[in-house]
């Protein structure tokens, strides 16, 4: 998450100051800050941000107002006092609607969806990598050490060459984000790397001594791609 190149735009600096702190406890330090549209308009032309977190209420230049003259945008933010706008934020596509005073946790979810909003323009084939969130942070992964993925109710294990990390996240989710023609759910529980496969038998798959069954929905599909 330190990678993300933030844009506050707020007249108000404690409002601003509140989102700066939020990012800055989440380890994201690239903010630039601009306390109206026409400064944020200015900015925008000259730097590439990732997140813009765009107050609506502004004078000279509203909020909505800098986003009619933005043909590329970032992903977009709406922090405002007001839920009126709600309707007409999200017809402008917004990644999410924070209706101010905010808590952190609230914050949270909101960096969350940026996360995963990111994480298919990363470009994973040829980045290689994806973003992991454990416990209070995003930890960068490479995806070609992954072996496979392994639900746990509520969590998912995302087993490496060396080690693992448990996260807050639905399989169906992360499956999403793999490469797909690296990657294939094998089992409601499991979703594997096909080149970490060492051997298929008895309709199991066999990763690093690891047996992972292959439900009979999958099965035609797992020899299809393994070329069996």
């Amino acid at each position: 998450m330190k990678d993300l190149r933030c844009l506050v735009v707020d007249d108000e600096p404690l409002a601003a100051d509140v989102v700066v702190s939020f990012l800055q406890r989440l380890d994201v330090h690239a903010i630039t800050r601009c306390e109206n549209g026409i400064e944020a308009f200015r900015c925008l032309q000259e730097q590439t941000f990732d997140l813009l977190f765009l107050d609506i209420e502004m004078p000279q230049l509203s909020g909505f107002d800098l986003l009619k003259t933005l043909p590329h945008r970032p992903l977009v933010v709406i922090t405002t006092a007001y839920r009126d706008h709600a309707v007409e934020g999200f017809e402008w596509e917004v990644l999410d609607y924070l209706v101010k005073p905010f808590s952190f946790p609230r914050f949270m979810k909101t960096m969350e969806k940026a996360l995963r909003a990111e994480t298919p323009s990363l470009d994973t084939d040829d980045k290689g990598f994806i973003f992991l969130k454990t416990e209070r942070q995003w930890t960068r992964v490479e995806i070609s050490a992954i072996l496979y993925v392994e639900s746990l109710k509520d969590y998912i294990r995302v087993v490496l060459s060396s080690g693992e990390y448990i996260c807050h996240q639905p399989l169906t989710d992360i499956t999403a984000t793999l490469p797909s023609g690296q990657f294939l759910r094998v089992h409601r529980s499991y979703t594997v790397a096909l080149d970490k496969i060492d051997k298929v038998k008895h309709h199991c798959a066999y990763v690093r001594g690891k047996t992972i069954p292959i439900s009979r929905a999958n099965r035609a599909e797992v020899y299809r791609r393994l070329g069996q």
